[in-house]
């Protein structure tokens, strides 16, 4: 009779498959950070003023034609965060303005070169516009910026307080646009 063997058959070690899954799973995050995005960009408003004008040109005597022309300036003041893994750059923004009747208006925000005449024929605009968020910024990933844009609508007052909507939209290169509703709380400010 053989003698009883109390051997065991060796053990092989669990490290390389728990290291090779290890390394699978590192390259799967690794693959969905590159292609997939962080969060998003985020817009939120911050304060918005009006100012409401009226410019009276009068003729000479014999033509005696006199024309009164309105304008009416939002100045909203909005902020934006990009919690994206990389920059971005604002294009173009827009303020999209529904009256009382259902009657859309679309006007993109003054232009940098636009705003020296602006403040000059309108000076109660200057304290307004005391920081701008100019078009083509630049935003870093975690960083944000603020600032005022400004937009003149072929409005009344009465057409503004009675408002359905009031939104602003700000173009993103390569991305989605972004929007915020003006709220119907807004200070007046006059001449």
């Amino acid at each position: 009779m053989p003698e009883p063997t109390f051997a065991q058959p060796e053990r092989r070690s669990f490290l390389v498959p728990v290291l090779l899954a290890l390394a699978a799973i590192a390259v799967a995050v690794a693959i969905a950070v590159k292609f997939f995005p962080a969060t998003t960009v985020n817009i939120e408003h911050i304060h918005t003023d009006v100012l409401p004008t009226q410019t009276v040109f009068k003729g000479s005597s014999i033509v005696g034609l006199n024309e009164t022309f309105r304008d009416f300036f939002v100045a909203s003041k909005i902020r934006i965060d990009n919690q994206l893994r990389g920059p971005i750059y604002l294009d173009q923004v827009h303020l999209t303005f529904i009256n009382s009747a259902n009657e859309e208006v679309t006007v993109e925000a003054a232009a940098k070169r636009d705003l020296p005449d602006l403040q000059t024929n309108f000076p109660a605009l200057k304290p307004l516009l005391v920081t701008l968020l100019p078009r083509d910024a630049a935003i870093d990933p975690g960083k944000s910026a603020m600032g005022t844009v400004l937009f003149s609508l072929p409005i009344l007052q009465s057409d503004w307080d009675s408002r359905k909507s009031a939104v602003i939209k700000v173009d993103v290169y390569h991305r989605t646009p972004i929007y915020v509703t003006i709220p119907k709380v807004t200070v007046l400010t006059t001449n």
